[in-house]
């Protein structure tokens, strides 16, 4: 068996102790600290990035554009790029973006893949933090035959807004994604504020963005328990500020994603430094809500247990990060940007960084 040790979080906060396992499997949770850890430091659940286009990562930044002309579905610079790009050129790219992500702690990751069947089909080249799929359909319309392949080999649909689709259109799209049990999720409000009634009538899992959301919004997110996906590296990129702290005080399930790999590399470190940042600027000095918005939170949008805590005879699904010997949650949110963790387990995926 083997041994991590050090600040291990629980319901009720870091306390000292230590975590044994073996063949992927949690053996033994105590206090106190085992001599011969493979890894020391604080000890916390692996990462989910809650939103991502990682096959972005092969399009060249064009700092001139803007938002619409980088990302507007069908003829923005990444859909252009992306339609140009070799099969295996891209399938690289996933790899080493999934491989990426689990050296930075994230074992699973959400991403709104483009390109149809084909597109989504590109995604079993990610085998390090492992893909929750939101498929996307070639063109923005409902077609039966091509969403029915679709769900075959994804998690569900992800399309990019109401704005970008016939209404009646999209809502035959939700009807049939939600009744074959697949997550339907899709972006709101990002550019513009979009009707946030027609969003509601379409029974979205999640949502992503919303930084022009109005307090009524939030609200009505919050009453009715649906989570909001925040990309604050992107959103800023493109001159938005999220409004998390709106968000927090309405009472929002957040979780963080990074979004688009050409302007945002998949770390969720640097993306919770970000949002803690925008936060504490906002008027909210307390950090515990963005260490749930990549644990808890970005597990509920992948539709995981929660893992409120390490226990005896569960997978094995932790990370240990340096400690700068501080109050552990600051060090984790605003000291480790820009690091890799000491050691990463997810079940059967283990990978060691340097002591």
């Amino acid at each position: 068996m083997q041994y991590v040790s050090g600040k291990v979080l629980t319901p009720a906060g870091f306390r000292d102790g230590h975590i044994g396992f073996e063949d992927g499997i949690i053996m033994e949770v105590g206090r106190g600290r085992v001599k011969d850890s493979i890894a020391e430091g604080i000890i916390v659940p692996t990462f989910i990035n809650a939103h991502t286009h990682i096959a972005d990562y092969v399009v060249p930044v064009d700092l001139s554009l803007s938002l619409a002309e980088v990302v507007a579905p069908p003829d923005g610079l990444k859909y252009r790029v992306l339609a140009s790009t070799p099969e295996q050129k891209q399938r690289d790219a996933i790899a080493l973006m999934s491989e990426t992500m689990f050296r930075k702690g994230i074992s699973a990751f959400a991403d709104f893949r483009e390109g149809g069947v084909k597109g989504a089909s590109l995604m079993s080249s990610a085998e390090w933090a492992r893909p929750f799929v939101l498929g996307k359909p070639r063109a923005p319309r409902f077609d039966r035959d091509e969403i029915t392949g679709l769900l075959k080999i994804t998690n569900g649909i992800g399309p990019s807004a109401i704005s970008d689709w016939d209404y009646e259109e999209l809502r035959e799209l939700s009807d049939f994604v939600r009744s074959k049990g697949k997550t339907f999720a899709l972006h709101c409000s990002e550019r513009i504020r979009e009707d946030l009634d027609k969003v509601l009538d379409l029974r979205p899992s999640y949502v992503i963005h919303m930084t022009q959301a109005t307090d009524a919004d939030l609200e009505r997110c919050a009453q009715l328990d649906l989570p909001v996906v925040v990309c604050p590296r992107s959103n800023m990129f493109f001159g938005m500020v999220p409004p998390l702290a709106r968000m927090v005080k309405a009472g929002v399930t957040i979780a963080l994603g990074t979004d688009n790999a050409m302007i945002s590399m998949p770390d969720l470190f640097v993306e919770m430094e970000f949002a803690a940042r925008v936060l504490r600027q906002q008027g909210i000095g307390s950090l515990d809500c963005v260490l749930d918005m990549v644990s808890s939170h970005g597990r509920k949008i992948i539709n995981q247990s929660q893992l409120l805590e390490f226990e005896p005879d569960r997978a094995c699904d932790l990370m240990v990060v340096r400690s700068k010997h501080g109050e552990p949650l600051t060090d984790l949110v605003l000291r480790t940007a820009g690091e890799e963790p000491l050691f990463v387990c997810a079940g059967d995926r283990t990978w060691r960084g340097t002591l």
